[in-house]
């Protein structure tokens, strides 16, 4: 089979996870194409990253070419419609498949996992402990509970949060920053990228985005005051919101370095992580306090939550076996079109 794997994006994680698609294609010796924009007509499957799919024009050259669209796009209209006119989805996570349903019904959940060396750790008791988090600067803008947690924290323990984001591109965080606990700021590189986490004691994954709870509470009495059938309101019933591009990536790298992680409790996360076993799911200020605080206190605990984390992740969603996963799909696709 003749491939081509097409993006113009110049965001680090996303060419690196797209030369890391080919590259695996090539391994499984398909005859492949980086970057390829023309002659589809000398290519059978084409993929490409949502933003600057090609789904209509390749099929309109080749009627016959297989065409996917990795991480799918909603923002504009012709981002649908290209969503549409592909024969398959690439989607990293539950939450992306459920909102992309409703444009085509060929979806397949591919996690991004950059490639990373797994290296053996083991966790010992420390006069300072690390708690890091990498990823891009909103989810550190929307931590709320977590900072608090990292203040109250900080009270008694020797700890410092880092924080890995592309300071450069996006700016210094700001909002929700710890008061009392110690940040460091690190620009993500790739080339510094390992090292820096491999520093760290504790991994973090927030991921909610902020909802006002006064107003939405406010909102739930009341409809549920005047309307006899609607369900009765609690003040203890959870109102979760999250971005439809929630997805678990940043578990990896964690997870191959030996880090125990903490995370918000989105679907994706609960889907890898089992809670007390290989990480902890929290919500609240009190959960990120109590998760972080027995993981600070037990080095035991920190090797123990690791190792199982790696040992699911290997088992079950290796890059390998996602990849794996992907070439069955792709031939039973044809079969089917």
């Amino acid at each position: 089979m003749r491939v081509a794997v097409n993006t113009n994006y110049k965001g680090n994680a996303t060419e690196a996870c797209l030369h890391d698609l080919a590259e695996k294609f090539a391994k499984a010796e398909y005859d492949v194409s980086y970057n390829n924009w023309d002659n589809y007509q000398d290519y059978d499957l084409v993929i490409f990253v949502g933003n600057d799919s090609e789904a209509r024009k390749a099929k309109q050259i080749n009627p016959k070419i297989l065409t996917g669209i990795l991480c799918p796009y909603l923002d504009e209209k012709r981002h649908r419609e290209e969503s549409k006119a592909a024969d398959f989805l690439l989607v990293d996570s539950l939450e992306m498949r459920e909102v992309f349903l409703k444009y085509n019904k060929n979806i397949i959940v591919y996690y991004i996992f950059p490639e990373t060396e797994e290296t053996a750790r083991n966790h010992i008791a420390k006069d300072k402990i690390i708690i890091n988090y990498h990823g891009n600067k909103t989810h550190l803008s929307c931590m709320d509970n977590l900072s608090k947690a990292l203040d109250e924290l900080a009270l008694k323990h020797n700890i410092e949060f880092r924080a890995i984001y592309n300071i450069k591109r996006y700016g210094k965080w700001k909002k929700n920053l710890p008061k009392r606990c110690p940040v460091r700021h690190i620009q993500w590189l790739k080339e510094d990228f390992r090292q820096n986490l491999m520093q760290s004691d504790i991994g973090v994954i927030p991921a909610k985005v902020p909802i006002n709870l006064s107003l939405g509470r406010m909102t739930t009495r009341l409809i549920s005051s005047f309307f006899y059938n609607w369900p009765r309101y609690y003040r203890e019933d959870y109102l979760l919101r999250f971005k439809h591009a929630t997805n678990p990536g940043r578990v990896y790298a964690f997870s191959q370095l030996g880090i125990p992680v903490v995370a918000d409790f989105m679907p994706s996360y609960c889907q890898i992580i089992e809670d007390g076993k290989s990480g902890f799911l929290v919500y609240s200020q009190e959960g990120w306090y109590n998760a972080l605080e027995k993981l600070i206190l037990s080095p035991e605990l920190r090797n123990e939550l690791s190792w199982n984390l790696r040992d699911f992740i290997n088992s079950n969603c290796s890059p390998e076996i996602n990849f794996q996963k992907l070439l069955k799909f792709i031939e039973n696709l044809k079969l089917k079109i």
